[in-house]
């Protein structure tokens, strides 16, 4: 894994039954991949099929580190959004410049 992406990761520990975590290691087995890499598609498809905003997940889970007041505020605008505020209304394309 590349520096850049190791630096956005940090080591968690959890608890999982001893049935739920057999079957991660059957699926890290059958599908050659890390139990990281299987969690994390299950969260955000999790996110996904319950119908909640992964757009806010993404957002709260990257933004820098603020104070309760901001935080407050940043996650009141969120709980707000809708589908309408998402839709492009204006677009524009870059047209390559050859000289």
């Amino acid at each position: 894994m590349c520096k850049e992406k190791r630096k956005y990761r940090k080591s968690h520990n959890i608890m999982l039954a001893n049935s739920s975590w057999k079957v991660l290691e059957e699926l890290k087995r059958v599908h050659s991949t890390s139990a990281s890499k299987i969690l994390e598609e299950a969260l955000w498809h999790y996110i996904e099929t319950k119908g909640y905003n992964s757009l806010y997940f993404k957002l709260m889970s990257d933004v820098k580190p603020c104070n309760n007041v901001e935080s407050e505020e940043l996650t009141e605008i969120l709980d707000n959004m809708t589908e309408e505020d998402f839709k492009v209304v204006r677009s524009y394309e870059i047209q390559d410049c050859v000289h």
